[in-house]
């Protein structure tokens, strides 16, 4: 449900109709209420996540009116959400009136819960020539349907129909930008959404859908800031809180970002994504336990086949590491090759018994990675980073030679972060004139990847790609270095 349907629930006549039904639950008087109102009711103990609730609300409407299209329509809904086609389209079957917009739009979206979206696409046309009232917005609807499903081409030429019909709709100029936001296209997007919010700056999907934009575009304060007037229109924007919550989490102020989870797990009912981001947070300021138990809410909410359960079970297998529980974390990456079934287990394996102290195992397994790797360069590589990660910086620092061999004097962009790990094992190893060497190299051709090497040794008043210099006019600071040195 969007947020615009969830506005309704907001509203003193949904308010009123709830208290009087919930009066009746509680031993009042009977309520007589529309199909339609109960359905709503019924909606919003659905959105609540109360399924006993929301299913005595449509039996008792149905009880009212038997046969009245709304209530049938959303059980006809839950059935097909739960997997049960036939039992939705035996439901739909038994509606009257088959030519209800409803039961039209249904009947589209089982076709597309079959992939029969072609299929989908006629039966609309076809059912187009029969609509009498408010054509433009039966077409901007099978638009939405398409976008919802992800059929991007479709939903383009159906919002383009609902255009032509009326170009100056604020809702179709809003469904072209989440069109083009889809398609990889953001900032045609946002040009889009600037129009719409200078025609009315409290259009809150507007700011949505404008935070969405930066942040595909990696704009994330950006994004950030248009969730912050999104929240000054309404303080318990749940989206809002959301997106500023990821973009804290991009930006790599994690205490800001877990606060932020925080605030919307208190105020709203979550999928898995929150809870393993908030996970990720816990983990980078090193609060292990914490973020194990966002992590097991988020395996337990991902049901197993999550768009993210490669990721859930990596950071599970990351944190239990990081508890000295090898063998969990072990079984956790084991889990991921039930998704990916190539995917390489070695090299994990050996970063997590090298971090529990099992080091001739875990050089074992990493030797085993390069061995059965069709790519020796990269191999060579992630072997290093994970020794580096480890504090074995020796080993990371001939793993890193090695690569640097490999490369020919055209090497691309992903062979020029090698220079950035170079000079950081250099440092560690008090390898003064070769860390001077590389960090030179790496300010010159890659200094983003600084960032993660020696970023923390860099002022904050410093560019990135100016820190070779500040080295050079500091080298007391850095030709005797200590790690622990800020």
């Amino acid at each position: 449900m969007s947020t615009e349907d969830l506005s309704y629930f907001q509203e003193e006549e949904f308010k009123k109709n709830l208290a009087l039904y919930e009066q009746m639950l509680k031993g009042g008087q009977s309520a007589y209420l529309e199909a339609d109102e109960l359905t709503d009711i019924a909606e919003y103990y659905l959105v609540q996540n109360e399924t006993e609730k929301n299913m005595d609300c449509i039996s008792y409407a149905l009880k009212l009116h038997p046969g009245s299209v709304d209530p049938l329509i959303f059980l006809a809904r839950q059935k097909m959400f739960e997997g049960d086609i036939e039992g939705a389209k035996t439901i739909k079957d038994c509606i009257t009136d088959q030519n209800d917009r409803e039961v039209i739009f249904l009947h589209a979206e089982l076709l597309l819960r079959e992939h029969k979206e072609r299929m989908a696409h006629e039966y609309l046309l076809e059912k187009k020539e029969h609509e009498e009232e408010d054509l433009a917005l039966y077409i901007y609807d099978s638009a939405t349907l398409f976008l919802d499903y992800g059929y991007l081409d479709l939903a383009s030429q159906w919002g383009k129909y609902a255009l032509e019909m009326e170009p100056e709709n604020e809702k179709f100029l809003q469904l072209k930008a989440d069109i083009l936001l889809f398609s990889d296209r953001p900032e045609e997007a946002i040009a889009i959404l600037d129009h719409l919010l200078d025609l009315d700056p409290y259009n809150a999907n507007a700011w949505h859908s404008l935070g969405e934009a930066y942040f595909t575009s990696e704009k994330f304060q950006k994004a950030k800031e248009t969730a912050d007037f999104a929240l000054a229109i309404d303080e318990h924007d749940a989206q809002a809180i959301l997106l500023k919550a990821n973009c804290q989490l991009q930006l790599q102020n994690f205490e800001e970002a877990h606060r932020l989870y925080l605030r919307y797990f208190q105020e709203n009912k979550s999928n898995d994504l929150p809870y393993l981001f908030d996970g990720v947070c816990l983990s980078a300021l090193g609060r292990y336990e914490e973020a194990l138990s966002q992590l097991q809410e988020a395996e337990n909410l991902s049901g197993g086949d999550s768009p993210e359960q490669q990721h859930i079970y990596a950071n599970l297998s990351d944190v239990y590491s990081k508890l000295g529980k090898p063998d969990i974390a072990i079984r956790y990456i084991e889990k991921i090759k039930d998704i990916v079934p190539n995917y390489s287990t070695n090299l994990y394996k050996g970063h997590i018994l090298l971090e529990n102290g099992k080091i001739k195992e875990g050089l074992a397994y990493y030797d085993s990675y390069i061995q059965a790797n069709e790519k020796p360069k990269d191999a060579h590589f992630f072997v290093g980073v994970s020794l580096m990660e480890n504090g074995f910086y020796t080993e990371a620092w001939e793993h890193f030679l090695y690569v640097l061999g490999q490369m020919n004097s055209s090497h691309d962009e992903a062979d020029r972060k090698i220079y950035s790990y170079l000079s950081y094992c250099a440092l560690m190893q008090n390898r003064y004139q070769d860390f001077l060497s590389y960090l030179k190299i790496a300010c010159e051709v890659d200094p983003d990847s600084l960032e993660y090497t020696v970023g923390r040794y860099i002022p904050e008043e410093v560019e990135t790609k100016d820190f070779y210099r500040y080295v050079v006019s500091h080298s007391d600071l850095f030709s005797h270095f200590s790690p622990e040195h800020k």
